[in-house]
């Protein structure tokens, strides 16, 4: 038991357990064994259960025996038994939504699949979800290339009805998770959401509105842009502190024609500003596609390797614009909206730094001659070196005080290092040299503009635990609610929550087996698991 325990707030509270048992074995005498034998089985059904009706069954089950918070938890926390007599290799799995939406994904198995061991999951988001809906399976193109042998991959699908960035794609992404959890071991903590274009878009909204099940996200060839766009129609609105929970690579090109790096640039900066982890990797050379896979790949893995989901976080902002939907983050869920006096001010990271406007160099042209030197074939209408007063023709034997004499001399010249911003040359024109200075124009950069549209006013709650202590900061929430582990917060001593400097709570809090059902049958998750929920209404001071 003691290694299903992660802290010490735990162990302390669940050291009891034995004498606790006893104590109940005596008092009920002959009772305690069949309390036993009934709800072990009890909890197997649960986790077992299949369908919401079956989990609805299964809970009710387990609350007719009344167990306590000691029993119940262990059993719980020890999640289900997977069999070794599984499928493996490609399978095309299926499931409806609550509304009879069928869905489809590829999922690959390894052949060696062990139920002893936990899989981490990689789920890829694919492109093109604008278009109608697939008869083949194959959305994900070479889809063996990117199977492992230590980690359970799927490839759901996305079409123009069900967008990855619309909230059916929420219910469905969680819904195919779950489900490969009934069958397969799963790690709960190294699930990774990775996408391609739409579905590197897509892979932004979900860090946007639902992180709590991902360790983190990976977007190849994306723009978070698409989402600001009133004709993507993505649900709700986008946050940017809420990508702070969860870690970022990303891959872009270049030379790609719809999301090269300079336009993608402004959005990461911001992102970063904010306090968001950014492992950011650009192409330089490549379009909109994936032909750096594999010298990219490595960093990939590793990036996945490190980034391990923390389910119960000391640290946590959210922000939602609905208290019903997307309002909810690991074990803070806003419940209420609203203005509350002497609530805290909060920078909303929603405005970008277009970068300023450029006026080329002005050489697209270059000659070489046998004698030594770059001849200049064409000056840019425009440019600068056009504005210094350098002409098509001239012989270009310096710059920056360096000779130069073919290509890679004026590569090198132009990187050296330079006092000033201009750039110093030296042509022949006519048997005459001649010295120019290419200076940039003082070109003001053009103003900030707004990332994403919010026209609903939000809330936003950030939280930092310390112990048995939390103290949260909010803007425009008045309810929001804690979801409390005994893994994280000690429930044999008092808690202390603290809004906006204002006292909202003090005292010991009372486990309940029914909360930890509820979001245990949720979540379906064995490492991010709650005894108890705390109500905090903000207050004034």
């Amino acid at each position: 038991m003691s290694s299903l325990i992660t802290t010490s707030a735990a162990r302390r509270w669940l050291a009891s357990l034995g004498a606790a048992l006893t104590a109940l074995a005596s008092a009920i005498g002959t009772q305690t064994p069949l309390f036993a034998q009934d709800l072990a089985p009890a909890v197997a059904d649960f986790w077992a259960a299949g369908s919401s009706e079956d989990v609805d069954r299964a809970v009710e089950r387990i609350l007719a025996l009344d167990p306590d918070i000691e029993s119940l938890w262990p059993l719980v926390r020890a999640g289900g038994a997977y069999d070794a007599d599984v499928p493996r290799g490609r399978r095309l799995l299926t499931r409806r939504n609550p509304e009879g939406v069928e869905y489809r994904t590829v999922a690959w198995i390894p052949a060696g699949y062990d139920p002893g061991r936990r899989y981490p999951v990689r789920v890829y988001l694919h492109g093109g979800v604008s278009r109608p809906r697939r008869d083949e399976a194959a959305w994900w193109r070479n889809q063996e290339r990117y199977a492992r042998d230590d980690a359970i991959v799927l490839f759901p699908e996305s079409w123009g009805e069900t967008m990855w960035w619309q909230a059916s794609q929420i219910e469905n992404l969680a819904g195919v998770v779950n489900d490969l959890k009934q069958t397969y071991n799963v790690n709960e903590n190294q699930v990774h959401l990775l996408g391609v274009s739409d579905g590197a878009t897509g892979a932004f909204y979900h860090a946007f509105k639902a992180p709590t099940p991902w360790a983190g996200f990976v977007s190849f060839n994306g723009h978070p842009a698409v989402l600001a766009s009133p004709s993507t129609d993505a649900d709700g609105q986008m946050h940017v502190a809420n990508l702070r929970n969860k870690p970022f690579f990303v891959v872009n090109g270049g030379q790609d024609r719809l999301y090269p790096i300079a336009s993608v640039l402004p959005f990461l900066q911001l992102f970063v500003d904010a306090g968001v982890y950014v492992d950011f990797r650009p192409r330089p050379e490549a379009g909109h596609n994936m032909q750096w896979w594999d010298e990219e790949s490595p960093r990939i893995d590793a990036f996945i390797v490190a980034q391990t989901r923390r389910p119960l976080p000391d640290r946590l902002v959210w922000e939602t614009e609905s208290a019903e939907r997307f309002n909810r983050a690991h074990w803070v869920v806003v419940t209420g909206l609203g203005d509350v006096d002497g609530e805290t001010r909060f920078d909303d990271f929603n405005e970008i730094a277009p970068p300023p406007p450029s006026v080329p160099i002005g050489f697209n042209r270059l000659g070489m001659l046998d004698t030594g030197g770059i001849v200049l074939i064409d000056v840019v209408a425009g440019s600068i070196a056009e504005a210094a007063g350098v002409r098509a023709g001239d012989v270009l034997v310096g710059v920056n005080g360096r000779a130069v004499a073919t290509v890679d001399d004026l590569r090198s010249a132009v990187q050296a290092p330079r006092d000033g911003p201009g750039l110093d040359m030296e042509v022949e024109r006519d048997g005459e040299r001649l010295a120019f200075v290419l200076t940039p124009p003082d070109t003001p950069a053009p103003p900030p503009r707004t990332a994403f549209p919010r026209p609903d006013p939000a809330g936003r709650v950030q939280l930092l635990r310390n112990g048995n202590e939390v103290r949260a900061t909010t803007r425009g929430v008045r309810r929001y609610t804690l979801l409390l582990s005994p893994e994280q917060f000690d429930f044999s001593q008092p808690m202390r929550v603290t809004t906006n400097g204002v006292l909202s709570f003090e005292g010991v809090v009372e486990p309940d087996p029914a909360v930890l059902l509820r979001w245990a049958a949720r979540d379906r998750d064995r490492t991010m698991l709650f005894g108890a929920e705390l109500d905090i209404e903000v207050r004034a001071p």
